[in-house]
C-alpha cells in the first residue's frame, strides 16, 4: 500500500477492544444477575489487557489510571502478547 492510499483510509474510524478479564460462575448465580450486580473480575490497576482492533489482537497495555478515570498504556503492538 503506498502513502496515498494509506492516507485515503487514515480518517476512517476503527473499533477498539480491551478485554479486562473473565470469570467463571455457577448457572445459579448467572440467572440471578440482575441491573446493579457486580462481577468481580481477576484483574486490577496494573495488569496487562490486550487491544483488539477488528477482532484480532493488535496491541497489549497496561491498565492503569489517568486523570483518575480508567485508561490503558500501549505496551507493545504486533501480536498484542506483552512483554
Amino acid at each position: 500500500m503506498n502513502s496515498e492510499q494509506i492516507q485515503r483510509y487514515a480518517e476512517l474510524p476503527l473499533e477498539l477492544e480491551s478485554e479486562l478479564g473473565r470469570c467463571v460462575l455457577p448457572v445459579r448465580e448467572v440467572l440471578a444477575l440482575a441491573p446493579g450486580s457486580i462481577l468481580k473480575l481477576p484483574a486490577s490497576f496494573g495488569s496487562n489487557v490486550q487491544l483488539f482492533a477488528g477482532g484480532a489482537p493488535f496491541a497489549a497495555g497496561e491498565w492503569i489510571r489517568s486523570d483518575g478515570v480508567p485508561a490503558i498504556r500501549l505496551l507493545t503492538f504486533g501480536s498484542g502478547k506483552a512483554a
